[in-house]
């Protein structure tokens, strides 16, 4: 749509950018609002840094697995990146770090993150998809819906899910803010795994954008929605022991 901004800026690249400051933003609110130890937001913070690196090599890699799987001997490495292996690899790339340095170094305070990482995560997902919108990629199918957007060089219009996607994810992260910010609500992760999950699973069916297939009748994004609804009901049994066994606070 418009993939350059002022004819010199990368808009894609620009959306990023006003989502890791909207990360940084919501991080530091919490921090505040909360009372928590500065020392710990700055520690969230280089996490987050690292965790978005890592997402970003995952969500090209499993791209190219999908691919791989379903091409064969006609692959072709691509630069695309698909969400849920960014999320993934991002996420493991969070934990990872945590656990083997931080949490013995500051004390245990995971529970704080997962209270306001959902927030932050979708903020940072709204702005990346308003970046897909400018620049023509990830969206719908075709359609002659008064809701359609015909994208350059195309001669149909197709649904613009990025839209539809960061709109949802925008809103969702202002209720998820509200939950973190000013009620500290210990299911905030669970609230954006089964949230997120139920919306990407429906959206899929007028996603026009293949990427492949692992499961057969479900697209990859699909089966990765099933996978995170059923963690957000496992993590509704996980928050008691979690909260019980991080006794010390930031």
């Amino acid at each position: 749509m418009y993939p350059t901004l002022f004819g010199i800026i990368d808009s894609y690249a620009a959306m990023v950018t006003l989502g890791l400051i909207a990360v940084f933003a919501i991080v530091e609110a919490y921090f505040r609002i909360r009372g928590l130890k500065k020392r710990v937001m700055y520690t969230v913070e280089i996490l987050a840094c690292i965790a978005v690196a890592v997402g970003f090599i995952f969500a090209i890699l499993t791209q190219n697995l999908y691919d791989f799987i379903e091409k064969g001997s006609a692959y072709e490495w691509t630069w695309a990146m698909t969400f849920y292996g960014g999320l993934i690899g991002g996420a493991g790339a969070f934990l990872g770090v945590y656990f083997l340095y931080y949490r013995r170094k500051e004390g245990p305070f995971l529970t704080k993150i997962l209270v306001v990482a959902p927030a932050a995560i979708t903020a940072a997902h709204g702005f990346g998809r308003i970046g897909c919108f400018l620049s023509g990629c990830c969206y719908g199918i075709e359609t002659d819906s008064w809701l359609g957007v015909l994208f350059p060089g195309m001669e149909h219009k197709v649904y613009p899910t990025n839209l539809f996607e960061a709109i949802f994810l925008l809103l969702f992260s202002g209720v998820l803010v509200f939950l973190a910010v000013k009620l500290d609500f210990k299911y905030n992760f669970t609230v954006y795994l089964i949230g997120y999950g139920i919306f990407r699973f429906l959206i899929e069916f007028i996603r026009g954008d293949h990427r492949g297939g692992l499961v057969p009748g479900l697209t990859p994004s699909q089966f990765w929605s099933i996978i995170m609804i059923l963690g957000g009901i496992a993590y509704i049994f996980l928050v008691p022991l979690m909260y019980k066994k991080d006794e010390k606070t930031c």
